[in-house]
């Protein structure tokens, strides 16, 4: 640790070279004593000040004057947030920056210290009163540090945690009452009369004297004051006005030392030093053992001439030392034997390599978010920046393909595309919380691409089918370019600033606009669903025939698109020059600054050279479209700029452009379509038929297809809860299909591998197959979330790491590294894939020559069989009309209870039996002329749902019956399990006898009652006893109490209350007892008659149950 500058008022330490007086800092960590006995000195145990001397003493610890307003808005204000004893907090350096900085008159240098510091880190800062306590006219405010440096942070944050500690045990130790030896001032003395002792057994004497005894006088209760008897007891009682409240006293915990167990653990590796304690030290020889001895100093002194001499003797340096041998031997193996705590010993233990498996995980990178701009929005769609690394266009909507939303959900379309704004934003991994650019879209985006050959113009499908078309002019290379003003510029734009502070602040550099957008009439009418590239060789003319061009040197940027109204159109990026060509010539007398930032697109018309319609909603497509790689810059170059360096991508053309498509509809179909040209006036559609129906596995709507970009024959596609992998020349059946336990909603493959493919679900969980290493299931499941993932995309370089984009239901793109395994292809993996998918392929095909020998070998039974499931199914079809006709069904139910079925109901049920019948026939039929299907394809696709249902219903009515024998099931088996409880007469007579045995040797109330009074007749003092002077006696007690225990009043005034309301009465006491003239002694027969036919009572309810159970 470096010295630092002590502060005057310390006291010195020491002086070094110079004369500047420095201190080492204070860093000493508080242990508690072990035992509570005094301590004299606490400076020695712990030193305070010594602390705050270090704090203030550190480099980067800054001294500021915060006044009132900003310590409200930081919290931090002087005797609410901080105090002098709990002076620290921590805040956001964005907070800082924001609300103090600004009150602050070194705040540029603050900034410029603060430089690359992310914002939503934390700053400690301090309250430090004894900053201006010397000042007799200190500044306005209050006097606060904080650190700029996270390693001094990191230091003051341990001395302030050791200065708490030691303040905290100070506090306990002073609360802390120790007990202590008992001194003796005599009490003890006049506490003799409480003692009890032990005296010997009483003697018992009778005495007879015939000595009258005399009666005692009559002896009236009286107070016993604590004054009149002197017994150590002092009573003291409050007033009657003043209530106490209790105090408990705090429970202390105490520490208990306590050592920790013994761990023994071993060694599986040699050290690479030697065990000798002597052998870790290299042998130095200092300078002081250069020095020559005493005896040959005073040798030299002697020698030396006088002053005044003229001769002069100059003197030798001494030769150094001789070593022995043994000595360099030494040094050479401790030189040789020196610690090296960075070695790899691995090596030198085996020369065998093992295989080490891990379970792999994702881990967060980074996430893009901008809550403002797309709040309540799913992320629609994103693409990759071209020509840099790390940078990614990201576009919002309020649905998607596989989104869902409730049907009781209003929403108003007009005011939300008036009113809401359609965010498409630019991202980069150098700042995850503010995007670089933001695209104006006038409708919501549903797809985006770059252009992979011109990286400045980015493209956009929108909802209503309109193409956008964007044009960066070269931003991105100039996205982290600083922009610095001399004092005078921003001066000056400071004041223009206060002048138009009217005005909206709107950063031009980061808004971009459309270059250009398609015109309505020619776009489809439906959201664009995806965007594909051509090869720069291939093109299209206006009647749809393919060309290739020989020319090398000629490019065409030619692509395809489909959207969801069944439309797919071959568009030209280069366009056509349109009547703003000729506006265009007026600008070209105007000065450069004016025309500098127009585009080159902005003159041209966007629209398709091509189209084709197909009759279902489309959402993907698989062509002679190109697959594209990318090139790298060299190591040194990446690690100088990890976040955004400059890549190329490579595209991978196909050898022909076919006219022929995959297309994916959201009717769950995959169909191969073929185009074939036609001659007419431009704009026209040509309607295609499907050629080839690629076989039905999905169990919804295909929502998404991707091309593998190493093996292009080779597809995978979703549809609701099942994928599957196709190969183009392959429609029977796909290579491998699976079925998830949730609805999928994006797939993309790896970038670098070429059997990895990535899944999203609507639960929020990724998933990773690797086609090698297995196929049953995913080698890697990971939960990313609660909600849906609308969005999977991989970042192509591999460098600093292998990054997977995913969209997640929060509208946020989160970033997540791979692991290794997904990053490193094997050897020869293509080769093994494509090896796979032929074995699959054959496989199959020999199940299929199976499967048609043997219908061959026994058509007329499958035949058969078949003539019968379609004979039922046209039974369970009736059964199910006649279900859903409720008047039909009310019919048949008068009918079955008349038992007349065929001329029981009148003319007009008939009628009207046959109205309905003919109506839903109507209905049945308008709908399927509507949604052009075919009423026998329809049974045939349904079949398997109507089978289930009836399934289903069938299970429903036996479990029905089941739950009605239930009962009776359980009551029989339990007969059979449990055994009949049998009651045990004995217990119950043995009990039944014991109690009459004790009621009979009982006494009888009579004799006890005459006893009694033959004992009370003996005491003859009781007759002189006023019972009612005894109750108010007895009465001003319990208020005395009540005062001096703040007694409970609460009864008294409920019984008040009570008096007073006259719901309740006097008692009666037995006044009438004490002053009658009847004497104590046996009642009358009456009245024994009385008690005897209670106590028979009593004796009749106390009798026993006839049979007590054992519970």
């Amino acid at each position: 640790m470096d010295d630092s500058v002590d502060f005057g008022g310390d006291l010195d330490m020491g002086n070094e070279l110079g004369g500047i007086q420095k201190r080492r800092p204070y860093i000493k960590k508080f242990m508690q004593p072990g035992s509570d006995e005094e301590i004299d000195d606490m400076q020695k145990l712990y030193s305070v000040q010594d602390s705050w001397r270090t704090l203030l003493a550190l480099p980067t610890c800054q001294k500021i004057m915060v006044v009132e307003s900003v310590q409200k808005a930081l919290k931090i204000q002087v005797g609410v947030n901080v105090t002098q004893e709990f002076p620290w907090k921590q805040l956001k350096y964005k907070d800082m920056r924001d609300v103090l900085f600004e009150e602050l008159e070194n705040s540029a240098d603050l900034l410029k210290l603060f430089k690359g510091f992310n914002p939503e880190n934390y700053v400690l800062i301090g309250y430090c009163p004894t900053l201006t306590e010397a000042e007799e006219d200190p500044p306005e405010g209050d006097p606060f540090i904080f650190y700029i440096s996270s390693k001094d942070t990191k230091l003051a944050m341990g001395i302030v945690q050791n200065m708490e500690a030691f303040e905290r045990w100070r506090m306990q130790r002073r609360l802390r009452k120790k007990p202590r030896r008992w001194v003796s001032m005599g009490t003890e003395d006049e506490m003799t009369v409480l003692v009890e002792r032990f005296r010997e057994e009483p003697v018992d004497v009778e005495i007879q004297s015939v000595y009258p005894i005399q009666q005692p006088r009559h002896i009236a209760f009286d107070y016993r004051m604590a004054r009149d008897v002197r017994d150590g007891v002092i009573e003291l009682l409050p007033k009657e006005d003043v209530k106490y409240e209790n105090i408990t006293k705090r429970r202390l915990s105490m520490a208990v030392q306590s050592a920790p167990a013994c761990i023994s653990r071993e060694q599986q590796t040699n050290p690479t030093f030697p065990s000798n304690a002597w052998s870790q030290y290299l042998y130095e020889i200092d300078d002081e053992d250069l020095e020559l001895d005493e005896s040959d100093v005073e040798e030299e002194e002697g020698t030396v001439q006088r002053p005044g001499s003229p001769a002069k003797v100059s003197v030798m340096p001494k030769p150094a030392p001789e070593m022995s041998n043994q000595m360099q031997l030494l040094l050479e193996t401790l030189d040789f034997n020196q610690i090296d705590s960075y070695r790899n010993d691995y090596q030198l233990i085996s020369a065998k390599h093992v295989v080490h498996y891990t379970n792999p995980f994702l881990q967060e990178f980074i996430c893009f978010a901008n809550i403002s701009k797309s709040d309540k929005r799913f992320v629609a769609s994103c693409d990759w920046y071209p020509k840099l690394s790390g940078l990614i266009a990201v576009s919002y909507a309020f649905s998607t393909p596989v989104t869902v939303d409730l049907a009781t959900h209003q929403v108003n379309f007009v005011q939300r595309a008036v009113l809401e704004p359609n965010p498409v934003l630019l991202w980069s991994f150098a700042d995850n919380l503010n995007y670089k650019l933001e695209f104006e879209a006038p409708f919501e985006v549903t797809t985006l691409s770059f252009c992979p050959f011109n990286g400045d113009i980015l493209l956009g499908g929108c909802q209503n089918g309109q193409l956008v078309v964007w044009d960066l002019q070269g931003r991105c290379d100039h996205l982290e370019e600083e922009e610095y003003l001399t004092p005078a510029q921003a001066k000056y734009r400071a004041l223009i600033g206060e002048f138009l502070n009217w005005t909206l602040d709107i950063n031009e550099e980061v808004v971009v606009a459309p270059a250009t957008m398609s015109p309505l009439e020619h776009s489809p009418n439906g959201a664009i669903t995806g965007i594909y590239w051509l090869a720069k060789n291939f093109y299209l003319n206006h009647f749809g025939k393919v060309f290739s061009d020989p020319d090398k040197r000629s490019y065409h940027h030619f692509f395809i698109t489909c959207a969801f109204d069944g439309t797919v159109g071959f568009w030209n990026l280069d366009g056509e020059t349109s009547k703003k060509e000729k506006e265009a010539q007026r600008t070209k007398n105007l000065p450069k600054e004016l025309t500098q930032n127009e585009s080159v697109f902005k003159t041209k018309t966007i629209k398709p050279t091509y189209s084709i319609f197909y009759n279902e909603p489309l959402t993907g497509i698989i062509a002679d479209t190109s697959v594209f790689s990318i090139l790298t810059p060299s190591p040194k170059v990446i690690l100088n700029s990890p976040n955004n360096y400059p890549i190329q991508v490579v595209p991978k053309n196909p050898p022909e452009l076919r006219q022929s498509l995959i297309l994916s509809t959201y009717y769950g179909h995959i169909i191969r379509v073929e185009w074939q040209g036609m001659y007419s006036e431009a704009g026209a559609k040509e309607q295609v038929n499907a050629s080839v129906n690629f076989a039905m596995v999905h169990d919804g709507p295909v929502v998404a297809m991707s091309k593998n970009p190493f093996y292009p024959e080779m597809f995978a596609s979703i549809g609701r809860t099942v994928f599957a992998l196709w190969k183009e020349d392959y429609h029977d059946s796909p290579i491998i299909w699976r079925k998830r336990p949730c609805d999928l909603t994006a797939v993309a493959w790896s970038e670098t591998r070429p059997a990895v493919l990535y899944l999203t679900r609507m639960d929020g969980i990724l998933e990773a197959w690797d086609i090698l290493a297995r196929d049953d299931d995913a080698v890697l499941t990971e939960v990313l979330g609660g909600g849906i993932i609308t969005a999977v995309t991989e970042h192509r370089p591999s460098l600093p790491h292998k990054i997977l984009g995913i969209g997640d239901y929060n509208s946020s793109i989160r970033m997540v590294k791979l692991p290794h395994s997904f990053d490193v292809p094997l050897d020869n993996e293509l080769a093994k894939l494509m090896k796979y998918v032929l074995r699959q392929i054959t496989r199959k095909m020999s199940i299929r020559a199976w499967e048609q020998k043997y219908y061959e070998l026994n058509k007329d039974i499958i035949e058969a069989k078949r003539e019968a499931e379609e004979e039922a199914r046209k039974e369970m079809e009736r059964l199910e009309r006649e279900q859903l006709n409720p008047r039909k069904r009310a019919s048949d139910m008068e009918e079955e209870q008349t038992g007349n079925f065929k001329g029981g109901s009148n003319y007009n049920e008939r009628m009207a039996k046959k109205w309905d019948e003919l109506n839903l026939n109507r209905m049945m039929t308008i709908l399927m002329s509507r949604k052009q299907m075919d009423p026998e394809k329809l049974a045939r696709e349904t079949a398997l749902e109507k089978e289930r249902l009836s399934y289903e219903m069938a299970k429903k009515e036996s479990h029905a019956q089941l739950l009605q024998t239930v009962e009776d099931d359980v009551a029989t088996i339990r007969s059979r399990i449990l055994p009949a409880e049998v009651q045990d007469l004995q217990r119950s007579e043995m009990i039944a006898e014991r109690v009459k045995n004790e009621m009979a040797m009982a006494e009888s109330y009579e004799s006890v009652e005459r006893h009694a009074f033959k004992k009370l007749q003996r005491f003859p003092e009781l007759k002189s006893i006023d019972y009612i002077e005894l109750l108010e006696r007895g009465l001003q007690r319990r208020q005395l109490l009540d005062q001096s225990l703040g007694g409970n009043t609460e009864r008294l005034l409920w019984y008040k209350e009570k008096l007073r309301d006259n719901q309740i009465f006097e008692c009666d006491f037995g006044v009438d007892l004490l002053y009658n003239k009847r004497k104590l002694g046996p009642k009358t027969n009456t009245d024994s008659e009385v008690e005897a036919e209670i106590s028979t009572t009593e004796l009749v309810e106390v009798e026993l149950p006839e049979q007590p159970t054992d519970e």
